[in-house]
């Protein structure tokens, strides 16, 4: 119950919201105790406590705790454990210790559009709360220290306007990590250990791709003050007949890199690609990377989460460290197999191919096969080539758009089509 919608006895003021018999209670979306990544306190017994910030009107802050406890527990006991275990929280309490006065938190080690580095309420709020047990049944509250919370509780600390009663709940829900954890470093790597270049130019940046169980990465070069990422992966799948990447209405739906025909590395279905730019999220295909900066898309089946948020009308969306080695790519070598290079003998136009595209080549002497692969390592199409031959025409007809490679005498060569 809202702490000071409350009805009193004896002809006292009953104030909004306790008047209608049929009021119910109005917060923050639920938060379970399973995606709760700081938990306070100790014992077997488990509750859930949100707080909202309504951060002087540039933005709505929430945030939850878990808290662990044994025998039993008023709330303020609660709100008082999570301050002793997390200092970046700080409880104000009124006189009489029946309701809090404000609520502060630190949050300089956030990424938040805030107007400063500590959240607290503003002179012209209210302090309020619902409370839950452990059946989600919405229980009359008696008062912060009065209130024995239950196992299985959720606390819903929320600020309401005192002459309007509006309630201000939060569109996004942070689980705040324990700042004591030992969480695992980002992995990295230099400059100097990449292996295979793309590219001229004196500035240099890094990508990297972590799969799920590998990670690599490769180095570009350019001339210009800055570079996208699509135009890195652009020059990448161009130059490096392994590597291909998959939108899908602009959006990046995969990366592929072809160790061995019918090995093929991508991500796990059902996850996505998370993008990181110097170890901070940005802003995927379309950021601009500089000098030295480092690029890595990653596979969060290969991460270890370490914050999530919750987003209205999305859900729980989580942070991913990515702890997993990072190796360099090496210059790829021609070979017999999809993992081959180009020959310099082998020439195809026009590339990207619309209706159909021309392999010429140096004349061959004996007959032998050209194979059509997808980056998956299907094999799509069969050629017979005599003898003598110099060239090949193959019609896009029934090829998606995308990237293939055609096999023709060991030599690969890489084929998109539009």
């Amino acid at each position: 119950m809202m702490k000071k919608v409350l009805a009193f006895a004896c002809g006292l003021l009953m104030v909004a919201g306790a008047m209608a018999q049929d009021w119910e209670p109005t917060g923050n979306a639920r938060v379970s105790a399973d995606d709760i990544r700081f938990w306070t306190g100790k014992g077997t017994n488990k509750a859930v406590v949100a707080v909202t910030w309504n951060d002087n009107g540039t933005g709505y802050v929430g945030i939850a705790w878990g808290v662990k406890w044994d025998g039993e527990v008023s709330l303020a006991d609660l709100m008082d454990t999570i301050a002793a275990y997390d200092t970046r929280f700080n409880v104000v309490w009124n006189g009489t210790r029946t309701n809090a006065d404000d609520m502060t938190f630190v949050c300089e080690d956030l990424d938040l559009d805030l107007a400063g580095d500590v959240v607290a309420s503003t002179n012209s709020v209210w302090w309020m709360y619902n409370w839950y047990d452990a059946a989600d049944e919405y229980q009359m509250s008696q008062g912060v220290a009065q209130d024995t919370i239950e196992n299985g509780a959720f606390i819903d600390w929320l600020q309401m306007d005192p002459e309007t009663y509006e309630l201000y709940p939060a569109d996004m829900m942070i689980i705040i990590a324990d700042p004591n954890d030992n969480t695992p470093m980002e992995a990295t790597i230099g400059l100097a250990n990449i292996e295979y270049w793309v590219g001229t130019g004196s500035n240099e940046v890094l990508f990297a791709v972590n799969w799920a169980d590998t990670a690599l990465a490769w180095g570009y070069r350019f001339s210009t003050d800055s570079v996208s990422v699509q135009e890195v992966m652009d020059s990448l799948q161009a130059a490096d007949p392994r590597f291909s990447y998959v939108t899908n209405g602009g959006y990046l739906t995969d990366i592929r890199f072809v160790v061995a025909e019918g090995d093929t590395l991508g991500i796990t279905p059902g996850n996505f690609f998370d993008s990181k730019t110097n170890d901070q999220y940005d802003g995927g295909m379309f950021q601009m990377l500089g000098d030295a900066d480092f690029h890595k898309w990653a596979d969060p089946a290969a991460g270890v989460a370490v914050d999530s948020s919750y987003y209205e009308g999305w859900g729980w969306m989580y942070s991913y460290v990515y702890p997993m080695e990072i190796h360099p790519v090496s210059v790829p070598q021609p070979s017999s197999g999809i993992e081959g290079v180009e020959s310099v003998s082998v020439t195809v136009y026009p590339n990207p191919a619309t209706t159909e595209f021309t392999v010429s080549f140096e004349a061959l002497a004996g007959a032998t096969e050209a194979a059509l692969y997808d980056m998956a390592g299907r094999r799509l199409m069969v050629r017979s080539l005599e003898a003598g031959a110099t060239s090949l025409t193959v019609a896009t007809a029934g090829l998606e758009g995308g990237v293939y490679m055609l096999r023709i005498a060991g030599a690969t060569a890489k084929v998109i089509v539009r």
